[in-house]
């Protein structure tokens, strides 16, 4: 009887996770949830292959901060060098929650692994999602701080410490020569 009362509670416990593992992007309207998704994996895939001319065109006006391709890709060769990076690299992340902002975009929360000169990162992270020029941008990604184990993204009463207000460019932008620290948000 213990057994079975221990599953009857804990399975829509157990189902809530596994909804939110199936479907990560919930809160985002139906008909644009695929495309996130399938953005989300270019901008993973473009970060993993240290593609910086493709990730260019997959980060969002704010996260360039008006910097050309050419500045954008030099900056990223920078933050990111073998020997000696600024930055981790952002390997792989799997969304669990998506999460909207009052301006109606959103942190997409997951767990992430990375690498920064060698050494490996785990835990915690979050991708800013923002729908502009009619498809999905993102502003950049960061894991969360203090950075968390992934198993905390099991608990549905999870959320973040404080929310990142996404208003500068990209960390690897921010102090180049020219760069603006604020960029206003484009006219939809």
């Amino acid at each position: 009887m213990k057994m079975f009362t221990r599953l009857a509670l804990g399975l829509p416990l157990m189902l809530g996770v596994a909804q939110a593992m199936i479907e990560p992007f919930l809160k985002i309207p139906g008909e644009q949830r695929t495309a996130l998704s399938e953005q989300l994996e270019a901008y993973v895939n473009a970060n993993r292959a240290r593609d910086w001319s493709k990730l260019y065109g997959i980060v969002s006006d704010t996260g360039r901060g008006g910097v050309s391709k050419e500045t954008f890709v030099k900056a990223m060769e920078v933050g990111h060098g073998k020997s000696f990076a600024n930055e981790p690299d952002l390997l792989r992340l799997d969304p669990l929650l998506a999460e909207a902002d009052k301006n109606n975009e959103y942190d997409v929360y997951g767990c992430a692994h990375a690498q920064r000169e060698g050494e490996a990162y785990h835990g915690v992270a979050v991708v800013h999602a923002v729908f502009e020029h009619g498809g999905w941008f993102f502003t950049g990604w960061t894991f969360t701080i203090p950075n968390e184990p992934c198993k905390v993204l099991a608990d549905p009463s999870w959320q973040p410490l404080s929310r990142i207000p996404w208003k500068l460019p990209m960390e690897e932008l921010r102090n180049l020569p020219g760069v603006p620290l604020h960029v206003e948000k484009p006219k939809r």
